[in-house]
C-alpha cells in the first residue's frame, strides 16, 4: 500500500442547512449540491488544485500552494454571492497531509475541516499558515480571530477570516469561548511539561513519557523560553501540583493523559497558568497509531503558540514510519528511566531497530551516537554523528545538523583532539544563533569555555540551572589556577542556588567542590566537613558515582591527616636530636 506524506493545502467548503434542506425536500437538496460542484470543479482545475471528493453536503480538495486554495476558495464565494440559495463555508489550511490511494486525510485535512465548520455563510476561514502565505500577495486582507482551541483535535490554530466586497467577514464577539489568550506580559515565559499519566497497559508507558521528553526537547530549543527540564521534574515526582510549580519556579504547567487502545490513542492535555489561577487550553481527542509521530510536533505546536514563542526555522515535516517512530521512544524510555549498563544496551538495540526500520528518523540516529559515547564507544558514535550530520544537511533540517555538529565537538573533546572539537562546536553555534536556539547557544558556549557568556544566556532566559551551572564552572575554573578565594566565592553562589530550587543532585557536587577548595588550602578538617555533607547527600538521592568520589575525597583527607601527623613526629625528633632540648611538649 503506497501512503506518502507531505506538505498541502487542503479546502474544504460545505453548504450551510443542507442537512435539514434535504429531509425537507431531497430533490432541490441535491440540485443545490450539484450546483455548488459544477460550479467549484472548473475553478479547483483552474487553480492548480485536485478535487478528491464530496463529503455529503461537502468537498474535499487540495492544491500545489496556500495561495491556489485560498485565490480558489474567494473567487469562488465571490461568484456564488448573489445566489441566496448557495450559502457556503470554505477553510483552508497548509499543513501536512497522508495521501493514499487517492484520498487524503491526516492534520492538515482535520484542521482545515474545522475551519470550514468555524466560517460563516459567504466566509473563507484560514489558518495563520495559510495567512502568511498571502501576506505578499494582492487583493487579500483578513480580519484575526486569535488563537482558537479547536476542540477534539488537541491543536491550537491562529485563525482569519478573509475580507472582501463580496465576502462574509466574522463577528469577533462571538468566537471569544475558544479564544485562547496568548502570554503577553514582559517576562520570559516559563514552563514544566509534567510527562503525561499512562492510563493504558503498563507496558505502554513508554508512549506518554517518551513523548513528552521529546516535547521538552522541542519547546527548550524555541528561543526565548525557560522549559523546566526532565530531571528537574522528576526530582519534584512526590509533591503537589502547586507545590511542583513552586518548586520549578515556572509561571506555566503542563499535564495530560494518554491511552493506547489498539491501533488508537485517547489524548487529554491542560495547560495551566499559576499567575492567574486558570486553565487557559484543554482538550480531549482521538489520534490513529499512524499518526503517532505527529502527536508531539502537534502538541509543542499548541504550547509554543499559548507562550507567544515559535521556532525561527517552520516545522519541518518528516516521512516517519510509525513503528519505527515506536522503537525509538521504547529506547528512550530505557535510557532516561533505567540507566543501567543493561537498559542502555537494550535501548541501544531498540534505536537500531527503529533505525533500520526508518533510516531517516534522524533524531534516533543521533540517539543512537549519544548511546555509543556513554559506554566509551567513541567510535561507533563519531560514525552515527557523521551519518546523520550528512543526512540532516541534504534534508536542510538545520536542528539536526547543530545538534550532530555538537555531537561530533563532544566526541573530539572526549579523545582529546581539542582543535577539532572547537571547529566542530564553533559551526554548531552558528547553527544554534540562526535558529535562536538559546540552550543550544549557552551549551556551546560553555563547551568551549566561554562560561561567563553562556552565563549571561541563562540569565536572560531565567534559567537557573544553567545559571548555578556556569557559576560553577567558572569557580572551578578559579580553582584549577590556584585562586581558592575567587573559586570558593563562586563555589558559595552557585551553591545557594541550588539550595532554592532544592536541587540534591547538584547540592552534593556543590558541597564537594568546596571541600576540594579547603583541602588545597590546607584546611583538611573544613574539607573534611564538606566532604562528608557531600558523601552523606549523595548516599540519600543514590547518586552511585557520587558517592564513589565522596568517599575517595574523605579517605583521602584521613590519609593526610595521618600523614601529617607522622611527619610531626618526625620533625620533633629531629629537632630533639639537633637541638638537645626535650620539646616533646611542643604542639606544631
Amino acid at each position: 500500500m503506497s501512503i506518502k506524506r507531505k506538505l498541502a493545502a487542503i479546502m474544504f467548503t460545505d453548504i450551510a442547512g443542507s442537512t435539514a434542506q434535504m429531509s425537507k425536500d431531497e430533490a432541490v437538496a441535491i440540485s443545490l449540491l450539484n450546483k455548488k460542484e459544477s460550479i467549484l470543479k472548473p475553478l479547483i482545475d483552474k487553480h492548480n488544485g485536485t478535487y478528491v471528493k464530496s463529503t455529503g453536503d461537502g468537498s474535499l480538495s487540495h492544491f500545489n500552494s496556500a495561495v491556489d486554495a485560498a485565490t480558489c476558495a474567494k473567487i469562488f464565494q465571490e461568484t456564488i454571492y448573489d445566489d441566496k440559495d448557495l450559502n457556503v463555508r470554505v477553510g483552508v489550511h497548509l499543513g501536512d497531509t497522508i495521501f493514499e490511494k487517492g484520498d487524503i486525510r491526516g492534520e492538515g485535512v482535520n484542521i482545515a475541516s474545522r475551519l470550514e465548520s468555524m466560517a460563516i455563510e459567504g466566509g473563507v476561514f484560514v489558518s495563520k499558515e495559510v495567512h502568511d502565505q498571502l501576506a505578499n500577495q494582492k487583493g487579500f486582507e483578513a480580519v484575526s480571530l486569535g488563537l482558537q482551541s479547536m476542540k477534539g483535535v488537541g491543536r491550537l490554530i491562529e485563525v482569519y477570516g478573509l475580507k472582501g466586497d463580496k465576502l462574509s467577514e466574522p463577528n469577533l464577539g462571538e468566537y471569544q469561548d475558544d479564544k485562547v489568550d496568548k502570554h503577553s506580559d514582559d517576562e520570559v515565559p516559563s514552563i514544566a511539561i509534567i510527562p503525561f499519566r499512562n492510563k493504558g497497559k503498563k507496558e505502554d508507558a513508554f508512549y506518554a513519557y517518551g513523548i513528552c521528553a521529546d516535547l521538552i526537547s522541542d519547546c527548550s530549543s524555541a528561543g526565548l523560553i525557560r522549559v523546566t527540564s526532565l530531571e528537574e521534574i522528576e526530582e519534584f515526582g512526590a509533591f503537589s501540583f502547586k507545590e511542583k510549580a513552586k518548586k520549578l519556579d515556572v509561571r506555566y504547567m503542563t499535564t495530560g493523559n494518554l491511552w493506547k487502545m489498539d491501533d488508537m490513542f485517547q489524548l487529554s492535555i491542560e495547560l495551566f497558568d499559576t499567575k492567574k489561577s486558570k486553565v487557559i487550553w484543554s482538550d480531549r481527542w482521538q489520534e490513529k497509531w499512524d499518526n503517532l509521530p505527529s502527536i508531539k510536533g502537534s502538541l509543542s505546536d499548541g504550547l509554543l503558540k499559548a507562550l507567544d514563542t515559535k521556532k525561527t526555522m517552520a516545522k519541518m515535516f518528516e516521512n516517519t514510519n510509525s513503528e519505527a517512530y515506536e522503537y525509538y521512544l521504547k529506547a528512550k524510555y530505557k535510557f532516561l528511566v533505567g540507566g543501567t549498563i543493561e537498559e542502555l544496551e537494550i535501548a541501544r538495540e531498540l534505536t537500531q531497530k527503529a533505525i533500520e526500520l526508518d533510516d531517516s528518523l534522524l533524531i534516533a540516529n543521533n540517539q543512537l551516537g549519544w548511546y555509543y559515547l556513554k559506554i566509551d564507544e567513541y567510535d561507533k558514535g563519531f560514525d552515527n554523528y557523521k551519518k546523520t550530520l550528512d543526512q540532516s544537511k541534504k534534508a536542510g533540517n538545520k536542528q539536526v545538523t547543530a545538534d550532530s555538529l555538537l555531537g561530533i565537538g563532544r566526541y573530539y573533546a572526549w579523545i582529546g583532539e581539542y582543535d577539532k572539537e572547537i571547529d566542530y562546536i564553533t559551526r554548531s553555534l552558528k547553527l544554534y544563533e540562526e535558529l535562536d536556539d538559546k540552550k543550544g547557544v549557552a551549551k556551546c558556549l560553555s563547551d568551549i569555555g566561554k562560561h561567563e557568556k553562556a552565563l549571561n544566556i541563562y540569565k536572560e532566559i531565567d534559567y537557573k540551572r544553567g545559571i548555578e551551572q556556569e557559576i560553577e564552572s567558572i569557580g572551578n575554573n578559579y580553582l584549577n589556577n590556584g585562586d581558592y578565594d575567587t573559586a570558593l566565592d563562586y563555589f558559595t553562589r552557585s551553591n545557594i542556588i541550588k539550595e532554592e530550587m532544592s536541587y540534591r543532585r547538584g547540592t552534593g557536587r556543590g558541597n564537594f567542590f568546596v571541600g576540594c577548595v579547603y583541602e588545597y588550602k590546607g584546611d583538611l578538617d573544613t574539607a573534611l566537613e564538606y566532604f562528608t555533607r557531600s558523601l552523606s547527600i549523595r548516599k540519600e538521592i543514590g547518586n552511585k558515582a557520587g558517592v564513589g568520589g565522596s568517599f575517595f575525597a574523605v579517605g583521602r583527607i584521613f590519609f593526610l591527616e595521618g600523614a601529617i601527623s607522622r611527619q610531626r613526629n618526625i620533625l620533633k625528633n629531629q629537632l630533639n636530636n639537633i637541638l638537645k632540648l626535650d620539646i616533646r611538649s611542643i604542639d606544631f
